[in-house]
């Protein structure tokens, strides 16, 4: 080999490397300049507003990933990537710290369910008891074995005396926003769904608050740093990030409670 044609490979060999190595730093550095966060399908839109806040004010990308807080567990539980959850109940909080997979816990917002019909009804009780009408043929819930929304909603029902009496009309929905829509839509008569729900439709009205004896628990919303973060510092920020008066403020404007 030609001393010239040496030079040239050595010379293209070194280029290779640089460009290698900057490449890794560049890839590093977008990687940590992340977080992924998987939410309850219910805080949609405090969650996207706090996250825009969020990224506004740290340069943090925040990956959101929203669905019911049964199907993000599971999805957790089986290794998908993620380095904070929002879970709508305790339930699928506690699921995950017994797989020993939470790092840190905390509610961070309550709400209340409620029942639901189409805004231009002329359906109007103020109690449960309307769930019993003829008129209502289809009630939009929550899945009651696993979806949050459809758990607490069907354990208040019990506890008034009226599951039985309308488990037939029930139309199951993947999640609460699932269950607001067929309502939207007046697929279905009636549904249960949050309180913060209404807030963001103005296709529903509320036909009953339940009270929150209804229930054996409040309905809250724990929000964990989870233990195979990758983003651990980023994580730890955005779990701050929720309780600082600005997310605080977001939360109320779409109507939970604080803790």
């Amino acid at each position: 080999m030609q001393p010239k044609t040496e030079t040239l490979i050595c010379f293209l060999i070194l280029i290779f490397i640089l460009i290698s190595g900057c490449s890794t730093d560049s890839d590093e550095d977008n990687t940590q300049n992340k977080i992924i966060v998987f939410a309850a399908a219910g805080t949609t839109d405090a969650i996207t507003e706090i996250a825009d806040v969020f990224t506004e004010q740290t340069a943090i990308e925040v990956t959101l990933n929203f669905a019911s807080s049964s199907a993000l567990a599971q999805q957790i539980n089986l290794g998908a990537d993620a380095d904070v959850f929002i879970s709508a109940n305790q339930k699928w909080a506690d699921f995950l710290q017994e797989k020993q997979l939470v790092a840190k816990k905390e509610t961070i917002v309550k709400n209340s369910i409620v029942i639901i019909v189409p805004k231009n009804t002329t359906l109007s009780n103020d109690s449960p008891e309307i769930l019993l009408s003829d008129d209502i043929k289809h009630i939009a819930m929550g899945e009651t074995s696993s979806v949050p929304v459809g758990r607490y909603g069907k354990e208040a029902l019990e506890n008034l005396g009226l599951w039985k009496k309308i488990e037939k009309k029930v139309v199951s929905a993947k999640d609460v926003r699932s269950a607001l829509a067929y309502v939207e839509t007046e697929a279905a008569e009636a549904g249960i769904v949050y309180y913060t729900d209404t807030v963001i439709s103005d296709k529903v009205k509320i036909a009953f608050i339940f009270p929150d004896d209804a229930l054996s628990n409040p309905v809250s919303f724990p929000a964990i740093i989870l233990a195979k973060a990758v983003h651990k510092e980023n994580a730890n920020l955005f779990f701050d990030f929720l309780k600082n008066d600005k997310a605080v403020s977001i939360f109320k404007k779409y109507g939970f409670q604080i803790n």
